[in-house]
């Protein structure tokens, strides 16, 4: 831990400045501290919160190889309107990607069902 020392005009610091910042600022008995945290979150999920992750994971990475060239783009778009927007899960979405992501989502877990 290390005692900051600021110049402004603000008191004190609380928390991160940005997402990725590697730790947090905080006060204890009237002095401002920095320290760093490592964010262990995601290490522990549950094994659906895994399974969700993985899906999601894949959904994002599909769509964008997806949308890397106008030709698949294209494509795309006219699968998206000869479905009627309706995705494989049965719900109709009103954008070409959310069309996607939300059928790609459904496939993965279809594909690799979750076993508890």
């Amino acid at each position: 831990m290390s005692e900051i020392i600021t110049s402004s005009g603000i008191d004190y610091v609380h928390g991160k400045f940005k997402k990725r910042d590697a730790g947090y600022f905080y006060v204890r008995n009237g002095k401002q501290f920095y320290r760093d945290r490592e964010e262990t979150y995601q290490k522990n999920q549950s094994p659906r919160q895994k399974w969700n992750s993985e899906a999601f994971a894949y959904a994002n990475r599909e769509l964008a190889r997806l949308r890397a060239t106008p030709e698949l783009e294209a494509q795309l778009r006219a699968e998206y309107e000869t479905a009627d927007h309706l995705a494989s899960n049965g719900k109709t979405y009103s954008t070409v990607w959310a069309w996607k992501f939300n059928s790609l989502l459904y496939d993965y877990k279809q594909s690799h069902p979750f076993v508890s």
